[in-house]
């Protein structure tokens, strides 16, 4: 059952640990109609074992925005006296006596919410079970159980294409969906693409091999594309494009300031060689080196490159527009905000809602303010990049990762600030 914490945030775990329920059935008269409550491979139920909880650990996203995304994860750890977690009791209420198996088993279901707002959406990787045993006339053993779980993109990491395929040149987006559809992979309808804004190559020279892993391939799109691609905390598959993330609108403010907006208890720095690059070379299949140089910043710093091969765009030319838009981003290096910091349970019930409600791919403004020195307050917009939570029966903290937002404004026809064209107004 749901578990309240101390500060009034209800956790929720629900585990399909469970046997399957529901099958199909013919004839019966709520079983065996079509569309019904009957399913042919039957139910998981979800068990809620909150009250179990020891602590919970969610990490999602990238360390920087020039990596890909990998599998978000969640570390669960559950109380184990009486080894109802323990995968070989069988007196455990998710032993299946008809199979002689455990529901306590991987690849079942983990969802995890915070006043109804999922957190996390996963399976279960690994289950480790730790017993410290009692004097030998003690009833039971204390003991514990850490559940592993990932989302999604574990399925697809172990995924791969069945036969060779001659992809058309089409947009990023469609290139995602086509793939996700393929029979191989049947990915569930649990999705939102964008259409994307770059067009990948097609033909021969792009012919996606026979046994291509299919996270490694669409992590490639996303490269091609410079957009995100993720599974979100509500367990849609996401790619978001370029475009998107550019007109993006800001979702929170933060600010050091008691009273004002949300606040944080801690913000790193940035500032070094780690996104300096001035000098990009990229190239598509087949294609030839795209170069785009700032010989300024490499007179000053020094020569640092940037180097994307075999990309899926669709030619040259695409190939040289990323790397000039590269360049652009990274030719000098950028004071930034890293990492940002907040305490949830010192949050007001409005503010936790807009803490959990945050995604991957968000914008946040972070106001930084300072005691002595010029400026005196410091306003930048930052994108999400990663999403940490750490839940204890005596706290619940949250890491945001960041990355600066690249933010252009939609044109509007007449107005003083958007209805000028200039680098930061754009028709969309």
């Amino acid at each position: 059952m749901a578990t309240t914490m101390a500060w009034g945030e209800e956790i929720q775990v629900i585990m399909e640990l469970g046997f399957e329920v529901n099958y199909f059935t013919l004839n019966d008269v709520t079983l065996g109609v079509l569309d019904g409550e009957g399913r042919l491979d039957g139910t998981l139920i979800g068990d809620d074992v909150a009250e179990y909880v020891q602590e919970i650990s969610i990490s999602r996203g990238r360390s920087d925005q020039l990596q890909t995304f990998n599998a978000g994860t969640a570390t669960i750890t559950l109380l184990n006296n009486d080894r109802r977690f323990d995968p070989i009791n069988e007196d455990s209420p998710y032993w299946n006596p008809v199979t002689n198996k455990s529901g306590v088993t991987p690849r079942r279901k983990v969802t995890i919410k915070s006043n109804g707002v999922p957190l996390f959406i996963g399976r279960i990787t690994d289950i480790d079970v730790v017993y410290n045993p009692q004097r030998s006339t003690a009833s039971i053993d204390n003991s514990t159980v850490t559940i592993t779980a990932a989302d999604d993109f574990v399925l697809l990491a172990n995924t791969f294409i069945g036969n060779a395929i001659t992809p058309s040149a089409e947009l990023s987006g469609t290139r995602v969906t086509n793939i996700l559809d393929l029979p191989e992979v049947a990915y569930p309808a649990t999705r939102n693409i964008d259409a994307g804004t770059a067009t990948l190559g097609g033909g021969a020279t792009f012919e996606i091999a026979a046994n291509t892993n299919v996270l490694s391939y669409l992590q490639n799109v996303a490269i091609a594309e410079q957009g995100y691609f993720y599974v979100a905390a509500n367990g849609d598959i996401t790619f978001t494009d370029r475009v998107s993330a550019s007109f993006a609108s800001v979702s929170a403010t933060f600010s050091d300031q008691a009273g004002i907006n949300l606040p944080y208890t801690g913000l790193s720095v940035l500032y070094g060689q780690e996104f300096l690059y001035n000098k990009v070379v990229a190239s598509v299949e087949g294609g030839t080196d795209q170069t785009a140089n700032d010989v300024a910043s490499q007179t000053e710093y020094g020569i640092s490159t940037l180097n994307l091969s075999g990309l899926l765009l669709s030619d040259n030319a695409a190939a040289s527009t990323l790397a000039s838009d590269l360049l652009a981003r990274y030719k000098e290096p950028v004071y930034r905000f890293d990492k940002l910091q907040t305490i949830y349970n010192l949050l007001d019930l409005g503010q936790q809602a807009d803490v959990t409600n945050l995604e991957i791919a968000d914008v946040i403004d972070i106001t930084r303010t300072y005691p002595t020195g010029s400026p005196a307050s410091v306003t930048l917009a930052y994108s999400i990049e990663s999403v940490k939570h750490s839940i204890t029966p005596s706290s619940h903290r949250v890491e945001i990762g960041l990355a600066v937002a690249d933010l252009v404004y939609p044109f509007i026809l007449n107005d003083a600030i958007y209805g000028v064209m200039d680098s930061t107004n754009a028709l969309q």
